[in-house]
């Protein structure tokens, strides 16, 4: 009985932390990505950059640049680069 109720277990806890570290993993963000394309590609000021690629959302990562008149085209694919 106990060895195959401790097996059990050890599968149960599995299942429940597995989609935890999972979730945790999936997409991680790529700000290197982010800051290559806007700076070394199209030379945005580094330090817009950063704010940008660094913020939680990829709206806040668009309207960063935007709001310093960087092409929508541009901020749009930085920022999905900062999501991939």
């Amino acid at each position: 009985m106990v060895r195959t109720f401790i097996p059990a277990v050890l599968l149960a806890a599995t299942a429940v932390a597995a989609p935890l570290t999972a979730s945790a993993s999936t997409a991680p963000r790529s700000f290197g990505d982010c800051m290559d394309l806007a700076v070394a590609e199209h030379g945005v000021d580094p330090w817009l950059a950063h704010d940008a690629c660094d913020a939680v959302s990829f709206e806040d990562c668009y309207w960063t640049f935007r709001h310093e008149y960087v092409p929508a085209t541009l901020a749009a694919a930085a920022c999905r680069l900062r999501d991939k």
